[in-house]
Formats: structure tokens, C-alpha cells, sequence
């Protein structure tokens, strides 16, 4: 994986010693009701770095000036030259503008490897990320009712929830 260095941070490939980062802010999450991490402890976190040190499609967000690891960016292989992406920040570092600027190098730099179409998908109740993924210049294509779910509720039934479907073409 290549390294895409941005004006504050660092987007790379994730390391055994960022551990303790990742930890941090994906127990932030454990009760989110839009992505959450049930059940996560300190033991068994080390899956979770695990899969991201062997995937091509994490970048860890460092910060360039502390080299701590405030979050992830998915960008994920798709049919048709498309790619989807998806992101985690830790909330101590959120509404600082780190998300949008490791974004847009994400999208930008899928667009340079030839990629035709970025997409992401989010809950609609979830404003912080939608309008994040407005300001990266995605524009939403589809609102779907009750097409997934990620947690279940007491009596074992899926807990269903809406998707927005944000998306932008490469057109360089």
C-alpha cells in the first residue's frame, strides 16, 4: 500500500504498535448505534488490528506532528472500477476537519489509480456523516428503507435500519 501524505496526516498501512490507538477509538463505539463494536475489550481488540495490518483496503490516519493513529479509512474494492469507502475517528479528534482531509486524499488518490466511482453508504439519522460525505463532494443517490441491519435486539430480531448512498465520479 502506498502512503498518501496530506498536510496533517499520514494515511498508511497499519502497524502491530498502533494497537493501543485503534483501541481507543474503537471502544468509543461500542455502543454506536450506527457502527458499533459490541463486546470489544482490550484482549480481543488485537482481531480487529489483526484484519486491518492484512488488508490493502485500511489506512490508518496518523497525525504527522504526534504520530498518533486517530482513525481509519476503508476504501474498499467494488465491480466496476468502484470503490467504497468508509471512515472511523476517534471523538477526541472529530470537527477538526482530519476526516474530510484524510478523504478527500483517499478518494482522490483511488481516482489517480483509475477507479471510476467512489461510494459510500450511511444511516440517514446520522447527519455528522452524510453532510462530511456532502463535503467531500459525494451527492447522495439512493435512500433505502430498512435494507440492512448490524445489531439484533433482545429476542434475537435484526434491528433494520435505512441507508443513504452517497457517491462521486471520476471525471478527470
Amino acid at each position: 500500500m502506498q502512503e498518501i501524505i496530506t498536510e496533517r496526516l499520514v494515511l498508511r498501512e497499519f502497524r502491530e504498535t498502533d494497537y493501543d490507538d485503534l483501541f481507543e477509538y474503537l471502544s468509543q463505539l461500542e455502543d454506536n448505534e450506527f457502527e458499533g463494536y459490541p463486546g470489544i475489550t482490550y484482549e480481543n481488540g488485537r482481531e480487529h488490528l489483526k484484519y486491518r495490518m492484512g488488508s490493502e483496503e485500511f489506512y490508518a490516519i496518523e497525525l504527522k506532528e504526534s504520530g498518533k493513529v486517530i482513525g481509519n479509512i476503508y476504501c474498499g474494492n467494488r465491480e466496476f472500477e468502484a470503490k467504497e469507502i468508509g471512515y472511523i475517528v476517534n471523538q477526541n479528534y472529530q470537527r477538526k476537519g482530519f476526516a474530510l482531509e484524510a478523504l478527500n486524499a483517499v478518494i482522490e488518490n483511488a481516482f489517480q489509480k483509475g477507479s471510476h466511482r467512489v461510494f459510500a453508504e450511511c444511516d440517514p439519522r446520522n447527519d455528522c456523516s452524510w453532510k462530511l460525505l456532502e463535503k467531500a463532494g459525494l451527492k447522495r443517490e439512493a435512500h433505502f428503507k430498512q435494507n440492512v441491519y448490524f445489531h439484533k435486539d433482545e429476542n434475537g430480531m435484526p434491528k433494520w435500519k435505512d441507508t443513504y448512498v452517497y457517491a462521486r465520479l471520476n471525471e478527470q
